[in-house]
This record gives structure tokens, sequence and C-alpha cells, in this order.
């Protein structure tokens, strides 16, 4: 007779992330196996385990004991014949599935697939969110977000949907589950590195537009809505580096849901109010803000009745001026341009000039 088995729930270790990629954290606890394993830095080790030196890596290894049977290590033996596999059973195998295959290669394309996007209809659940974060590294992985190339020895078909399915699942896991996020946070010493991954411009805009449905997600979160201020300021970098309608209109949506904002059926418009808002309260000249400054000046050169510059703006812009003058910096002229002939009256600049 045939004997499964069965590991009962989903324990959450404490996680240690040596550094930003969420791909090199590992479990505090160590987690034993048959086989010999490196105990990580600052790994806990369970006791009744076997410890060695090995004398060629000079690294300590562990590895369940010789009289230790592996389903002592907290499973139980259920016979096949009586196994009912209920949805959360389900949910399980097709996530140890997606980890088996990209750590061993085990499977193939069609059918990760298919597990991807069984996961992907669980995962809005919220208990279900939340036990899809214990595999949260597996899913980076196939979307695509740290390593490029992802699972060897599959077509640029099965790569692409592979990435947007498991991206998908990332964003519907975390959609207003707030025990997922938590968990999903554990993963990164520096979350602003993940927005970072979230919001670089790729060629697929079907796949960028997940990648901001992730960052939609998390940003009713609390770390997330601390720091929407940065947030916005690099979305709004992004945004210029668009061509794509559709991505542009769902990225001025991220930012309206938050800020309240009526969308406006022009994009580059909504864009150019929500530029001018940030830039108001920008206090440095740094590139991120010199980005945003001449993408406005592009888009008002363009078609200037696109959008009217708001009178704190054109203030902002003097306050930038005087501070430049004073520092006897070359940026001067430039932004004495973009106040007078750009988003001014270009009368004036005469007298500006007259002025000095």
């Amino acid at each position: 007779m045939l004997c499964l088995l069965l590991f009962g729930g989903i324990s959450y270790a404490k996680l240690i992330c040596p550094d930003p990629n969420p791909l090199n954290c590992y479990p505090e606890l160590f987690e034993p196996s048959t086989d010999w394993k490196t105990v990580k830095e600052g790994q806990i080790i369970p006791g009744g385990l076997d410890i060695r030196l090995n004398i060629d890596t000079l690294e300590r290894e562990a590895k369940l004991s010789d009289n230790n049977k592996p389903h002592e290590n907290g499973a139980v033996i259920v016979s096949e014949d009586i196994m009912e596999f209920d949805e959360e059973q389900d949910l399980s195998e097709a996530l140890r599935h997606v980890s088996k295959f990209v750590d061993h290669g085990v499977g193939d394309p069609a059918t990760l697939l298919r597990k991807l996007e069984f996961i992907s209809e669980m995962s809005s659940d919220s208990d279900y969110g939340v036990d899809t974060m214990q595999y949260i590294q597996p899913l980076i992985r196939l979307s695509g977000l740290y390593d490029e190339e992802g699972p060897k020895d599959l077509n640029d078909d099965d790569r692409d949907e592979i990435r947007e399915r498991a991206t998908i699942i990332l964003a519907s896991s975390l959609r207003n589950n707030a025990e997922a996020q938590r968990k999903f946070l554990q993963y990164f010493s520096d979350p602003m590195d993940f927005v970072d991954h979230l919001t670089a411009k790729i060629e697929n805009d079907v796949l960028l537009r997940r990648r901001l449905g992730i960052l939609g997600s998390l940003l009713n979160s609390g770390w997330f809505m601390d720091r929407f201020e940065s947030i916005k300021k690099k979305l709004l970098i992004l945004y210029p580096q668009l061509e794509n309608q559709a991505t542009k209109q769902r990225l001025m949506h991220i930012i309206s849901d938050i800020t309240g904002d009526v969308a406006d059926e022009d994009n580059d418009r909504q864009f150019a109010n929500i530029a001018q808002l940030t830039l108001i309260g920008e206090k440095a000249l740094d590139d991120g803000t010199l980005t945003l400054l001449d993408e406005l000046k592009k888009l008002k050169l363009n078609n200037r009745k696109l959008f009217k510059a708001r009178s704190e703006f054109l203030e902002w812009l003097n306050l930038q001026m005087e501070a430049l003058k004073a520092a006897k910096d070359p940026k001067l002229e430039e932004f004495r341009f973009l106040r007078h002939e750009v988003f001014g009256n270009p009368k004036a600049m005469r007298k500006s000039y007259d002025e000095l």
C-alpha cells in the first residue's frame, strides 16, 4: 500500500536577509534534511542533529541524525486510499510543484503554467494569499524581477507567460491582505530597492503593467504609504519613458488611487498636473527633479494648450532661480528660460535680464 507524507500547516520562521535581494534571504532556524546541508551565518541549529565541519569549505554542516526518521520531523503518514485533498492541500501541492520546478527543474512548462493559473485563482483569498508568501522566492524568480534570465530551457513565449502569471500571483496575494504584506516585507532589508525593480523600464508592456499591479497592491500598507512621495516620484520619472498608453494609464491610476485625484482622460495632462504638485515640494535639484522638469518642458513646448502652469509652480521656479543666482550656478539660464519662455510670459524674459 502506497504511503504519502503530509506536512501539517505552514510555519513562518524569522528570516535573515544579508542584502536587499529577497532571493538571498534564508530562515533563521536551520531546516535539516537527511543530507548534509551548510549552516548559513546566523542560523540556529535545532537539537538532535548530526553536525560536522567540512574540511574543504571550512563551513559547518548539519543533517538529521541517522537515528531519526524523516516522518519524525513534523510529518504524518497517511494512506493514499483514505486521503481526500481539499483546496488548501491542492494549493500546497501546486506551490511545492512551483518550488521544485525553480530549484531542481522538476516538471515541464505546460504543467507549471497550469499550476500557476490555479494558484492565481486561489491567492486572492486572504488565507491562501498568506500561504502563498511561504513561496515568495520561487515566485519572484519566475517573475524575472531579480533574475531576468529566469529558469533555463524555456522558449520566449513560455518565459513571458510564466513571468506574467507569477507576477499576477504576487499582486493578488498582497492586495488588501495586511498579513500577507507583513510576511512579504520580511524578505526585504530595503523595500525601496524592490520598488526600484518594480518601476524599472522593460520592453514587455504587459509585464510592466503586472509589476505596477504589485506596487498598487502594496501602497495601502503602512510602510509604503509612509514613503508614498518617494514612490510617486519614481513613478513620475518612469512615465516619460513609456510609449504604451495603457501602461501610462495604469501608472496614473496607481497615483490617483492614493491621492484621490479624479482621473483625467488625457494621461499627459494628468501627469503634468501631478508633476507640478510634486516639484513644488522639492527643495533639492537632484537628477529626478530635473528629469521631471525637463519632461514638463517637453510637454509644454509640444502643446502649449495641454496644461496651465500653476501659480505655486511658477513661484517654485522663482525660488529656484534666486537660489541659483546666489550660488552663481550655470543652471540659472535654463531656469530663467523655463520660468519665462516656457511656463510664463515670454515678454518678461527681457525684463528679467534688465534686472541683472
